[in-house]
């Protein structure tokens, strides 16, 4: 017994000493999957199925593995802290140094040469240090020799521009016949060298010098600039450096961008006309959405930033197109510049929609480009039919392509376009051009078809709302009254269409068919106000027709006693209908009776056929106090005939229940 508690004591000993030294290793751990693997280690010991002198064995192993871990941890974060120094005192300040510099070889440029040989000289000059750079410095800091050929790069940019824009010693053709060749040398150099810096301060060069252009005197300088610009960034695209950084293409296009809104601004202020400025835009445009068909496609944050700068450029081309040199008080010039660069836009977004890859949902956003330019440019014009032409190809095209899940957005942002723009050209009668696109519209709903639905029946009901006030009530002299029930049958009528369209069917339609019935429930009761008996019978009748068609279970509100809800809206309507005659209000509610005695007994239902019945004996007492007093002869011979047959035609049909009633009992 001695040595089994022994045995006990020395067991429970080692079980407390590895608790406690898993413990403490739990204090001084600072990974999550250690605490995790020691707490499994103590989790084993506790239910026995590995011994205290496995666990400890273990721990002391682990234990190693995870200071190695730590150390090395350690040596990492100071490695990357290192890394981060030196990326920032090697590219950031060469960067900087390299703009600094640039800087002043163009305000120097700019300001302190003349002639023909200082032109030239310019050229050699820039050309002297690449060749400086290529030959001797890069054979001692190879790294830094990447900085001093983008600077001789970016000089030749430089040299070129000044001697076209300043020194005049070279022709337009020239000019760019330059600039394509520095371009090619450039990237000849950056993609055989395999650094970006070369290509980069180059690009920073050839932009610094555009920013500090004071003038461009000519349209057809500032064209053949654009060109040269377009040029230069296409090159620089299509045929990047051998790392193609990700962060080279977004300073890239940074850069570009805001050269746009410069330039755009400079030429504005000179009153270059809108159609250069629209096109230097467009080439804007072309050279960031085929950068982000090359690039975008691989890095999500570049593809971002080209949709950023594309839509910064349909920004100022609508600035431009409204706005611009020469478009205020020249509509035909508008409508070039509007029709130039729609059609600019469009053929750009069709080439790199259909080079993109057709599995990728993002070429999509093509074709948001294309419809934001066209509606910014088109639907602020002063010129309507520009604006309906505009609405209706922009809305058919999308709608072609509504069965795609990423067009659903913009399906809905034109729809609700073009209802706005209705209802703003409600004045004219061609705005029922776009109701009718709109209307049509409904056979492509393929997407959120509730929102559609809601969208294109309060667009049309208002539409034909402002029509009937700016139009027909005054230029055809149309009674106001006509509102009413043309509004309750427009409402029938879509209601109809949505609830039968085969791409609807398996849709959830309840909620819009309440909203259309409780809808159509205020136009009955705002005919009231007119006064007229004609509107009101129109609208009593389109509202009987709505409550047979509309309260049916296939819509989902069938309801019990439909025909005594008939009943009810009838008479409601031919006590307050403003008919002239006591005679026409007895004849039409004796006629409700009957047809509801005769639904009564056909439905089987007791209380319809009560109801019947006092409406009846209410218009036999009308007949007998009112309706005699009031009309003359030949009218209380017509009443009294007309209601008396209907009393006699109700009294038959009881007689055939009863004897049908008589015939049953006397079979059983």
């Amino acid at each position: 017994m001695n040595m089994l508690e022994q045995t006990d004591n020395q067991h429970r000993n080692d079980m407390e000493r590895v608790r406690t030294k898993l413990r403490q290793l739990m204090e001084i751990s600072r990974d999550p999957d250690y605490d995790r693997y020691l707490a499994q280690m103590m989790k084993d010991l506790e239910e026995q199925r590995a011994t205290p002198f496995q666990v400890e064995r273990e721990a002391g192993r682990s234990y190693r593995q995870y200071q190695e871990r730590m150390k090395q941890l350690a040596k990492d974060r100071v490695r990357s802290r290192g890394n981060v120094e030196f990326k920032i005192g090697m590219h950031v300040f060469s960067l900087i140094g390299a703009i600094l510099v640039l800087t002043a070889f163009v305000i120097f440029s700019f300001n302190y040469l003349s002639g023909l040989g200082q032109g030239l000289c310019l050229y050699g000059a820039a050309l002297m240090l690449v060749l400086l750079s290529e030959l001797f410095i890069r054979r001692k800091v190879k790294g830094f020799s990447y900085i001093t050929t983008g600077i001789g790069i970016g000089g030749l940019y430089i040299a070129n521009i000044t001697n076209y824009l300043i020194l005049d010693t070279i022709h337009e053709i020239g000019a760019m016949a330059v600039t394509l060749a520095i371009a090619l040398g450039t990237i000849f150099l950056s993609r055989k060298r395999g650094f970006m810096a070369v290509r980069n301060i180059s690009l920073i060069g050839c932009y610094i010098c555009f920013f500090f252009i004071r003038g461009f005197e000519t349209e057809l300088n500032f064209l053949t600039l654009v060109i040269m610009l377009f040029i230069i960034n296409i090159a620089n695209m299509v045929f990047p450096d051998r790392k193609n950084s990700a962060a080279a293409h977004a300073l890239h296009l940074a850069a570009s961008l805001l050269l746009t809104a410069v330039l755009t601004g400079c030429a504005w202020g000179e009153d270059i006309h809108a159609v250069y400025l629209a096109f230097y835009v467009v080439t804007s445009f072309i050279f960031v959405s085929f950068l982000g068909l090359k690039e975008g496609v691989k890095d999500q944050t570049l593809f971002v930033l080209c949709c950023i700068g594309n839509g910064g450029c349909i920004f100022l081309l609508f600035l431009i197109g409204n706005a611009g040199p020469g478009i205020m008080n020249a509509p035909e010039a508008a409508l070039f510049v509007h029709a130039a660069s729609e059609v600019l836009v469009l053929v750009a977004c069709s080439v790199v929609f259909l080079l993109w890859n057709k599995e990728d949902g993002r070429r999509w956003a093509q074709l948001y480009y294309w419809a934001a330019a066209s509606l910014l440019l088109g639907c602020f014009s002063d010129n309507h039919w520009e604006i309906i032409v505009t609405l209706v190809l922009v809305l058919f095209a999308v709608k072609i392509c509504a069965s795609h899940r990423e067009v659903a957005v913009l399906d809905c942002i034109v729809v609700t376009w073009a209802g706005m723009m209705g209802i703003w050209l409600a004045d004219n009668w061609y705005c029922w051009i776009l109701a009718g696109t709109l209307f049509l519209s409904v056979f492509r709903i393929r997407y959120l078809h509730l929102y559609h639905q809601i969208v294109v029946t309060v667009s049309i009901l208002l539409i034909w709302y402002s029509q009937s006030i700016y139009y027909i009530q005054r230029e055809l002299g149309w009674p106001k009254g006509w509102f009413y029930p043309v509004s309750a049958g427009i409402l029938l009528i879509l209601f109809l269409l949505f609830n039968h369209l085969p791409h609807l069917k398996n849709k959830t339609q309840l909620p819009y068919n309440i909203a259309n019935v409780m809808l159509m429930a205020l136009y009955c009761l705002g005919v009231w106000t007119c006064s007229s008996y004609i509107f009101s019978s129109a609208m009593m009748v389109i509202g009987a027709l709505a409550i047979i068609i509309m309260f049916r279970a296939r819509y989902g509100m069938g309801i019990q006693g439909k025909s005594l809800v008939l009943a009810g809206f009838l008479t409601y309507f031919t006590l307050t209908g403003h008919y002239e005659s006591p005679v026409i209000v007895s004849i039409l509610l004796m006629t409700i009776a009957f047809g509801c005695v005769g639904a009564g007994f056909k439905l089987n239902d007791k209380l319809e056929r009560i109801c019947g019945l006092v409406l009846a004996a209410f218009v036999c007492l009308k007949l007998a106090i009112y309706d005699f007093s009031e009309v003359e002869s030949l009218y209380r011979v017509i009443v009294c005939l007309i209601v008396g047959v209907a009393a006699l035609m109700i009294s038959l049909i009881y007689v055939q229940l009863e004897k049908k009633n008589m015939n049953y009992a006397e079979k059983r």
